[in-house]
């Protein structure tokens, strides 16, 4: 498919102009740009932060996109919290990107990337998404998450979700009440990886495992965590449409979903390992761009909450290589998966479980709050406080739990 690239050499460049004012009779012009934007009956300046013409292009394209994503309240707020005369360091820069920069935590192998390569979280449109960069070096990631940003103004995320890598977060989701959910994370893969190439045929070659998911990247990403994981193979399949005679040709043991493509399936039961019309079983998995939003996508009302971080080359750990029996029913499967769960719910140890009794009254009264998916500003309203000092209970809890994110502060909780 073929993308016309947009230039801000054109409509955007003509729009911007410089801040000026009237003095004797004399036109002033001040350093900085702005542009005017009409949008569904609505006129409005913005002041840009932008320092060259080109730069401001792209920003006021930004702007006007945001608008169209967001609507105006949720783009004049964000505007309006730049403080009046502060014009700051524009996303069109370097310089911008190299102060945004992050090291993940977690690395996924087979994107052919060094735990020290640098990462930098890009927001547009109302989408955001961790985009590794491929270098550890600061000034080249920087270069490149600038020039990604660039690409996801002029074209859109589609393109540039076929074209770069992303960092996501996927949860399998093996039990609906209580929630109990493995998760992992992985990198897109923009095309297949050099061992894939090698696989051996033969009837160890079979697969066994269909993966239904729209987007390439992630199925090319299961495909190798589930080749990997040496229990069973797997077969890649891109819609709805075309599952059927998969299932035919193949005759999978199992069926990995991506959950927004459940219901046009007929599956009734997301959120749990059963069987569908089609003779397989089925498993839904959510994707998430982080852990927090992975957690804030569970269903609630839930009796209780159980994650467990895996290996991406682990995913189906919690079937013991079932998939490779024949004889096997629906129940059978289903009891594998809790024997394997219960087995992890141990008592922590003492020096463990500390980390909660420490926890002041009001910093527990968030941590619970959290646990049923609210978010700041909804755990201020319900202690009638600020969203800011709920965000400093929050460092206090991950300090004293010695965790990072909310998820597994919450997980902590939820297995006391």
């Amino acid at each position: 498919m073929a993308y016309r690239r947009e230039t801000p050499a054109g409509d955007w460049l003509r729009r911007v102009y410089k801040n000026s004012f009237t003095r004797n009779g004399r036109r002033v012009f001040l350093r900085g740009w702005s542009v005017k934007i009409q949008h569904q009956g609505r006129r409005h300046a913005f002041s840009l932060v932008a320092r060259s013409r080109a730069a401001a292009a792209f920003e006021a394209k930004a702007i006007y996109q945001s608008l169209r994503a967001e609507g105006w309240d949720a783009t004049l707020a964000g505007h309006s919290r730049r403080r009046p005369g502060d014009r700051g360091i524009s996303m069109d820069t370097v310089e911008f990107w190299r102060e945004h920069l992050v090291t993940r935590r977690y690395h996924f192998s087979a994107s052919g990337q060094s735990e020290q390569d640098l990462a930098a979280r890009i927001s547009h449109a109302g989408l955001s998404c961790f985009m590794p960069l491929g270098s550890a070096d600061p000034e080249k990631a920087a270069a490149r998450a600038r020039s990604i940003y660039h690409d996801v103004l002029e074209r859109g995320w589609e393109p540039v979700c076929i074209e770069h890598p992303r960092e996501l977060v996927v949860g399998f989701e093996w039990c609906s009440n209580p929630v109990i959910w493995t998760y992992t994370t992985i990198h897109t893969l923009v095309k297949e990886p050099k061992e894939a190439a090698g696989r051996p045929r033969g009837a160890a070659a079979l697969p066994n495992l269909v993966i239904l998911d729209a987007d390439a990247g992630i199925r090319r990403s299961l495909a190798w965590c589930i080749d990997r994981g040496g229990d069973c193979r797997s077969v890649p399949c891109n819609s709805v449409a075309a599952l059927p005679r998969c299932l035919e040709i193949y005759r999978p043991r199992l069926l990995l979903v991506n959950r927004a493509l459940a219901g046009h399936l007929g599956f009734d039961l997301p959120g749990q390992l059963a069987a569908i019309p089609q003779g397989a079983l089925a498993l839904t998995y959510s994707v998430a761009v982080d852990g927090d939003q992975l957690f804030a996508s569970t269903p609630g009302g839930s009796e209780g909450y159980v994650f467990k971080r895996i290996k991406p080359e682990a995913i189906l750990e919690p079937l013991h290589n079932a998939t490779q029996q024949l004889d096997l029913r629906t129940e059978d499967y289903q009891s594998r998966v809790r024997s394997y769960f219960r087995g992890l719910l141990r008592v922590y140890p003492k020096d463990d479980a500390s980390g909660l009794g420490k926890l002041t009254r009001r910093e527990r009264d968030v941590l619970q709050l959290l646990s049923r998916g609210q978010i700041d500003k909804e755990i201020a309203e319900s202690l009638h406080i600020s969203a800011w000092t709920v965000r400093g209970y929050v460092k206090s809890i991950f300090a004293r739990l010695h965790v990072r994110t909310r998820t597994e502060a919450v997980a902590r909780y939820l297995e006391r």
